[in-house]
């Protein structure tokens, strides 16, 4: 019989050359996720399209059907915004749906819905504080990279809470995040009678961009929310209060142990904070089905790459330095934010943390769960920290913090 022909390259050869062509795909792979991971780029949010199907009374609620699609089968309460500046609703969890359909209650305002309107649904928000009934300002701050976005929105004078003049509320959004995220919670801050500057930092949409063009993860981005405590104290404000969504809850920690003006703060507000970026890009390699090995190479290569330090933005290795009491929310369900890290810097600072902690909440959208009780905690946590409880209410007692209150 003939001989089978050998290979011209000896086995160890193959070996070899099959584990070069393994390791050049990993270090291709962690190349592209380490420029994803900070790269700041446009943020553009798919808005599906959506109409009005009807609106309708049952008994006392007045329901909208709305065209079924990710958004309007969201959990908890959505948005809806369109063209006209006076729009804007806020729509109760679903009641009831079908084929190609969901019925939600109308639970503020709703005055031009109608059959046939065409309009943007979202769980946070689109549009302008003016689509809430909000007289704002659209400001620029003067960043080191360039212009900061920001709106300002005056407080509601004569509120017998807090003076708009002087108590104002600071809000950063997250990482690829944008102003709108905060809408949510200006009319709640409005009626509170504080004043609320909502800020877009460097490198985010609209704002100025670095030379690398990439996030620093709260590394550098804390400078930015300086420059906006400056302005707020040049403008009146005596009383401040930081209130940081997602990234913009690290960058919120980060400029209280980092910034000389910190002293300035009377009060810390975070959603759904990020806390430790190693973890989170070991946690996504996870989520996303990718080889789990993969993380630290991406770590490595960011840290290469974009000068990240890592170590800088890891909160929990600081936890000890903050002094400040904290109004903390987060979700059990948040797959950007594992919750595991939040129940660990709880258990590291439980002297320092009010801790509020959502079954089902997902990223960023807790208060969508349950309105009425995430406005209760933060005019009770406002109430407390800036002594400046609602009239005719007694002061609020801070809950036990080893209860882990729930919203």
């Amino acid at each position: 019989m003939p001989s089978t022909p050998k290979s011209p390259f000896p086995l160890f050869a193959r070996v070899l050359l099959g584990a070069g062509l393994g390791v050049s795909a990993t270090l291709a792979a962690g190349w592209y996720f380490a420029d994803e991971l900070v790269k700041a780029k446009p943020v553009k949010r798919s808005i599906p399209r959506t109409r009005v199907l009807a609106v309708s009374r049952e008994g006392s609620e007045t329901l909208i059907r709305l065209s079924r699609n990710a958004i309007t089968m969201r959990p908890g309460a959505i948005t809806l915004d369109w063209d006209n500046e006076d729009g804007g609703s806020l729509l109760g969890p679903v009641v009831a749906g079908g084929a190609g359909w969901v019925a939600r209650p109308l639970m503020r305002g709703g005055l031009y819905l109608h059959p046939g309107l065409t309009v943007r649904p979202s769980s946070m928000g689109l549009g302008t504080p003016g689509a809430r009934g909000l007289i704002y300002d659209n400001l620029m701050l003067s960043g080191e990279h360039g212009p900061l976005p920001a709106w300002f929105v005056p407080g509601q004078e004569g509120a017998g809470t807090a003076n708009p003049a002087e108590d104002w509320v600071i809000i950063m959004h997250g990482y690829q995040g944008l102003r709108q995220d905060a809408l949510r919670f200006l009319p709640t801050y409005h009626a509170y009678g504080l004043s609320s500057l909502v800020v877009t930092y460097r490198n985010a949409h609209g704002a100025g961009r670095t030379p690398q063009g990439v996030y620093r993860l709260s590394a550098d981005e804390w400078e930015d929310l300086e420059v906006a405590v400056k302005y707020a104290r040049e403008h009146g404000a005596k009383r401040i209060v930081l209130m940081g969504l997602s990234m913009g809850g690290s960058i919120t920690l980060a400029f209280m142990r980092r910034s000389t003006l910190a002293k300035h703060i009377n009060a810390v507000i975070l959603d759904s904070p990020a806390l430790e970026w190693r973890e989170l890009i070991k946690h996504h390699a996870v989520r996303f089905h990718l080889p789990v090995f993969l993380a630290p190479i991406v770590a490595r290569l960011t840290t290469l790459k974009s000068g990240q330090d890592f170590d800088a933005v890891d909160h929990f290795q600081h936890a000890h330095v903050y002094n400040l009491h904290m109004l903390i929310f987060h979700g059990s369900d948040d797959n950007t934010v594992p919750v595991a890290q939040l129940d660990r810097l709880y258990e590291a600072r439980p002297d320092l943390i009010e801790y509020v902690r959502v079954e089902g909440g997902q990223h960023l959208r807790i208060w969508n769960m349950d309105i009425e009780a995430y406005e209760r905690h933060l005019r009770q946590y406002l109430g407390r920290m800036l002594g400046t409880a609602e009239p005719n209410q007694p002061e609020a007692q801070p809950p036990s913090l080893k209860e882990n209150p729930n919203v």
